[in-house]
């Protein structure tokens, strides 16, 4: 929740500092799917206690996350196309940030 605090705070900062003309179209739904998905499979994935499944769970998780997001992107494309490119960047960058997250927290658990 403060990674998706901070990824607000410093949009808005470029926005007022002059380095992007606007925020994407689908800032916020874009934003609220990523944490949502993320906390999601953070969750389930942190309080499963089978060691011998967790990494085929967590590649099943990963699919799933993959091909939702790219209906996602999908329907953001066809619904707005002129701001596509500044939506599937924001996703992009949104996705690297929280799966490195993702996978940081949950290092901490494969690693015991």
């Amino acid at each position: 929740m403060a990674s998706a605090l901070l990824l607000v705070a410093v949009a808005y900062g470029s926005v007022g500092q002059h380095w992007l003309n606007e925020l994407p179209s689908y800032f916020f739904q874009t934003l609220t799917l990523l944490l949502f998905g993320t906390g999601l499979i953070y969750a389930y994935l942190h309080r499963f206690d089978r060691q011998d499944l967790f990494v085929h769970i967590y590649l099943m998780s990963m699919v799933v996350k993959l091909l939702a997001y790219g209906a996602y992107n999908f329907f953001m494309i066809i619904d707005d196309e002129e701001g596509a490119i500044a939506n599937v960047s924001w996703f992009m960058l949104l996705y690297l940030i929280f799966t490195f997250l993702e996978i940081v927290f949950l290092y901490k658990k494969i690693s015991r």
